[in-house]
């Protein structure tokens, strides 16, 4: 099962309506569902990887929707689990922010992800030493991703799929700065799920092309629409928040639209936006299923392999383009296409397994204790010289 730290434990404390500007109910228990959920848009995102990517040519010795033209009719749409990624994300990194501090916060989120990427890099640079393949970075740019922003630094990823990291990371300065004024609010919400998308594409339209690379306003729809799924998860339904999810539904059907077209142009098939909006908005539908309340709890088996697979996603995730590259390149033409499939996804759960119960589970707590102390102290220390007073009195 995933640790109790993790964004999907559904604990929300009680508050008044005078601090949340809601009543609040509480919740608790696990969505274990959204474990499976999360686990299946990572599978989804292996599987384009590995069957519809123009990169994955050149190692099956044929176009993917040759290689593969049943499976490829599918899988060509695989790109849209991000997206599904980037909703889940806005619903549980609130869930996860709601009643923490900043130092619990940003401590959560370093104990989170750093472990599992560190180990990912380390595992690719050892691959790198045995396969030509993929991409090949030097000591100095391996050094760089350390940082998980290597992007801002336009160095190359270890990974494909790191670009994603940097997504999120701007995501969670977001709601950083929505922490420092203060707990989340129902007002605070609704505000960040409305301004923070809106600016992001006043600021693309209007050319300031530096502002629109930190609000991402090609992927700022889908983040809102997850957090407001989380007030009405936490809050309830009102005129407002459903509102506001409509208009954010109808902005990441103009972004999957876009997209579209240009995963046309890059996968050299047709995909179908309209079969791609139907997708999203079932992935929305399916991210607000596993929230409902007063639902049969499922067995307890049911709820451990969800949770396993759950804690398996973000490994799975991080490992699976270096790694099924290679195997893929070194088995096409030895074995069957599906055997050398297989053996490309099943390294990568293998690897995910070694990286969560071998790195995660015996540093992630520590890690995180470690940070949110480290924090704690230093703000300890600046309010002891009297350098929070003034922020402090902007909160009150």
């Amino acid at each position: 099962m995933t640790r109790p730290d993790e964004s999907l434990t559904a604990t929300v404390p009680e508050a008044s309506p005078a601090t949340t500007g809601a009543p609040r109910r509480k919740a608790t228990g696990r969505l274990v569902a959204m474990d499976g959920l999360r686990f299946g848009a990572a599978a989804a995102v292996l599987l384009y990887h590995f069957t519809a990517t123009s990169t994955v040519t050149s190692y099956w010795g044929a176009d993917p929707d040759r290689a593969f033209p049943l499976l490829n009719e599918v899988t060509r749409y695989g790109w849209l689990g991000v997206e599904l990624f980037f909703v889940i994300s806005g619903f549980v990194i609130l869930l996860s922010a709601d009643g923490r501090g900043i130092a619990g916060f940003v401590a959560s989120r370093v104990g989170r992800l750093f472990p599992a990427y560190w180990a990912c890099i380390v595992l690719t640079v050892g691959l790198q030493q045995f396969w030509s393949g993929g991409r090949q970075t030097s000591l100095t740019e391996t050094l760089v991703n350390l940082t998980m922003v290597q992007d801002l630094f336009d160095v190359t990823g270890v990974q494909v799929v790191f670009w994603t990291l940097l997504v999120e990371l701007k995501f969670y300065l977001l709601v950083f700065v929505v922490l420092a004024f203060g707990p989340l609010t129902r007002n605070r919400v609704l505000a960040f799920a409305t301004i923070w998308p809106l600016a992001g594409w006043a600021a693309q339209e209007f050319g300031a092309h530096w502002l629109a690379d930190w609000l991402v306003p090609v992927y700022a729809p889908y983040f809102a629409v997850g957090m407001l799924l989380f007030l009405a998860y936490r809050d309830g339904f009102d005129l407002v928040t459903s509102t506001l999810l409509v208009g954010g539904l109808v902005l990441c059907v103009m972004r999957v639209q876009e997209a579209a077209g240009r995963a046309s142009d890059l996968q050299g098939v047709a995909v179908n936006p309209v079969i791609a909006v139907m997708i999203m908005l079932a992935s929305v539908v399916a991210v607000w299923a596993t929230t409902l309340r007063g639902r049969n709890a499922p067995p307890r088996r049911v709820a451990a392999v969800l949770g396993t697979v759950g804690a398996l996603t973000y490994p799975v995730y991080l490992v699976h383009t270096q790694f099924g590259y290679a195997v893929i390149d070194v088995l096409a033409h030895e074995t069957t296409r599906t055997v050398a499939l297989v053996a490309a996804g099943a390294l990568s759960l293998v690897l995910a397994v070694a990286i969560h119960y071998g790195v995660e589970r015996p540093t992630s707590t520590r890690l995180r204790r470690a940070v949110q102390a480290g924090l704690l102290r230093c703000s300890a220390a600046l309010r002891s010289k009297g350098l929070m007073r003034a922020w402090d009195d902007v909160r009150t």
